[in-house]
């Protein structure tokens, strides 16, 4: 009776895997990606899942062999096992490796999506938006036309967007826009947010631009993106996370 248990649980992990191959075709997968860094975003997910999935499937195919092939009989006793110093060693090494090639792989990408030096200057070929968090509302702060006109002619100008709202300026709660260039160009601009919190430690997800990035109180921090397509999408204050509109 005792193997049924890990006939049992090899027939779950079979059908995760299953589910895991078929997701994709069924739409349970990620969010469309619209941005200019998502794919390289994607990229270090796909390289984490398939490592961490990799072994996933490796142990559990190992304790269910073990649930199989040791399972307890009358009159056996297990023996005893003090360690095994080259294998602690050996287990111990490998994450580590791994950890460290992951490490090393991802500050390229996270160069080009969190380095100030990355992100796009103020100026007129730069859309700005400040975003403010609060409970449970994201409070949105465009310039105003005659503002967004000074700051198309002087790049001067716009260097104070950041930290210095006007009364004109428009506010919007729970809408965040992206316009198209001004010049006739078909590509969207570059989107340099201000991000702040009115209260407490707030998470801005961009699920679809593969951003995300926290509000911390006191501080306010840059973040950007540009997208590379159209996309309509709705937000979703209660959750503080964006969903296909």
């Amino acid at each position: 009776m005792q193997k049924y248990w890990s006939v049992l649980f090899g027939i779950v992990i079979i059908l995760c895997v299953v589910l895991f191959a078929i997701a994709p075709a069924n739409g349970w997968w990620l969010p469309r990606d619209v941005s200019s860094f998502g794919s390289q975003v994607d990229d270090l997910f796909y390289l984490i899942l398939w490592i961490t999935g990799f072994f996933f499937v490796l142990t559990e195919a190992i304790l269910v062999y073990c649930m199989y092939r040791f399972v307890g009989e009358p009159g056996r006793k297990a023996a005893y096992v003090h360690g095994n110093h080259k294998l602690e060693i050996v287990w111990t090494i490998v994450p580590a490796a791994i950890l460290v090639l992951i490490g090393v792989l991802q500050i390229e990408t996270w160069k080009d999506i969190k380095y100030k030096s990355s992100m796009p200057r103020p100026g007129k070929d730069t859309q700005q938006v400040e975003v403010t968090a609060r409970q449970w509302e994201w409070r949105m702060r465009y310039p105003s036309p005659s503002r967004l006109a000074r700051m198309q002619a002087d790049a001067g100008a716009a260097q104070e967007f950041g930290t210095t709202p006007h009364d004109g300026d428009v506010r919007i709660a729970n809408e965040l826009h992206v316009w198209r260039n001004p010049r006739g160009s078909k590509e969207l601009q570059k989107v340099l947010v201000h991000l702040r919190t009115r209260d407490v430690l707030h998470s801005l997800k961009l699920v679809h631009f593969r951003l995300m990035q926290d509000a911390v109180p006191g501080k306010t921090i840059p973040v950007w993106f540009m997208a590379e397509q159209e996309y309509n999408t709705a937000f979703d204050p209660q959750t503080t996370a964006w969903r296909d509109g």
